[in-house]
């Protein structure tokens, strides 16, 4: 069974959470079966808060997550990102002068 977890922007961590998709807060999955972690990014997320809980998911497949029952998981997992928030604005995109 999956584990979702989900990312508080004021203390920049995850916690445990019992819904599986937001459209305000970053998800994490944690899921055993697939040995994967799938972070879902809503579109109004800033490119600050997408980069912050992508180090956090990074170090939960270095050292896991501890849950409520005691275990820990995600250790060794592959990470996947989801999701159209946090992308560089257009206007960073591109260059304002023409390069030679």
């Amino acid at each position: 069974m999956p584990v979702h977890l989900e990312f508080n922007q004021s203390t920049s961590q995850f916690a445990e959470t019992t819904k599986n998709t937001s459209n305000e807060s970053i998800i994490l999955t944690i899921d055993d079966a697939k040995k994967k972690l799938s972070m879902n990014v809503p579109s109004n997320v800033g490119m600050i808060v997408r980069r912050a809980a992508e180090r956090q998911a990074r170090g939960i497949t270095k050292s896991g997550f501890l849950i409520r029952t005691g275990g820990r998981v995600g250790v060794g997992f592959e990470l996947e990102v989801e999701g159209e928030g946090g992308k560089l604005p257009d206007r960073l995109t591109s260059s304002p002068r023409e390069v030679y």
